[in-house]
């Protein structure tokens, strides 16, 4: 069972940075992104189709990043040009298209067949109570949390950081004291583009994925952001970290293995229901 926890931790740290990437553009843009995990995909396919082009690794990843970015940059303009006034609602149904066009854009780039990822880490491991945990697992939480833990002192301890903030609850304030949301919002867009970039990169050489699996790791995401009622960037962190090792868990029980998938479903109708009690308490009495 322990050992399932510890390798599942490393689709958890996967989980914990898209959600947090979620949640930071959502707390300073107001868009719920549902394409998040499929830019990083974009990103993540095109590091490993510059890697099979004979282009050196390293090389490579920033490429995928800087495509990545590039590609998140530009949704970001299209939302500020054209969806800047329209409700969360309307955002969100954009955001579901954005979802589509790149998924639609991976299937004719790269396919939807599986492929065998290389490592970014190299295939070492170590023994912690009798259980072989992988360098990757360490890494990939360690990213994680550096992660959540580098926007949160950005956005407390820095002057970037504190512009952010006061553009997401006082954005006409801000652009009369002269400061250019729209090169801020931009911004958070290309950096939470790349991010997701490197979580699907850690994740991908342990799974063989396709495309289209790449891109619905929104799902798990998005039930990590729930846990956080889209604005806390730690819970929605351990949130993607507690449903990773508790796949993980799954896949060593036989009569749950094969309903592992549905866990991030679960969390989600978990989720709904505890944010909705005060209103159902309040109803009942």
């Amino acid at each position: 069972m322990l050992d399932g926890v510890i390798s599942g931790l490393v689709s958890g740290s996967a989980y914990a940075i898209l959600a947090v990437c979620v949640v930071t553009l959502y707390r300073l843009v107001g868009v719920l992104n549902f394409g998040q995990a499929a830019i990083g995909a974009l990103g993540a396919y095109s590091c490993f189709a510059l890697a099979g082009a004979g282009l050196p690794l390293p090389l490579a990843v920033l490429g995928g990043l800087a495509i990545a970015g590039a590609v998140a940059g530009l949704a970001g303009w299209a939302f500020a040009r054209w969806f800047d006034a329209p409700s969360d609602t309307v955002r969100a149904v954009v955001s579901v298209a954005l979802f589509v066009v790149t998924l639609t854009l991976g299937f004719r780039l790269f396919g939807d067949a599986p492929r065998v990822m290389p490592s970014l880490v190299p295939a070492a491991a170590f023994n912690l109570a009798g259980v072989r945990v992988s360098l990757t697992t360490v890494i990939a939480l360690v990213a994680a949390i550096a992660i959540a833990a580098g926007l949160t002192l950005i956005l407390r301890f820095t002057r970037v950081g504190l512009r952010l903030l006061a553009m997401s609850e006082r954005p006409t304030t801000v652009q009369l004291l002269g400061i250019n949301t729209r090169r801020l919002s931009l911004g958070v867009w290309a950096v939470t583009g790349m991010l997701s970039t490197l979580a699907l990169l850690l994740i991908a050489p342990i799974r063989n994925p396709t495309f289209e699996s790449m891109s619905f790791l929104i799902v798990p995401a998005l039930a990590a952001c729930l846990l956080g009622a889209f604005s806390n960037v730690w819970v929605a962190a351990l949130g993607g970290l507690a449903i990773g090792a508790v796949e993980g868990a799954g896949s060593r029980i036989d009569l749950v293995s094969d309903y592992r998938g549905a866990i991030p479903f679960v969390v989600i109708i978990a989720a709904l229901i505890w944010l909705r009690r005060r209103e159902v308490w309040d109803a009942v009495r």
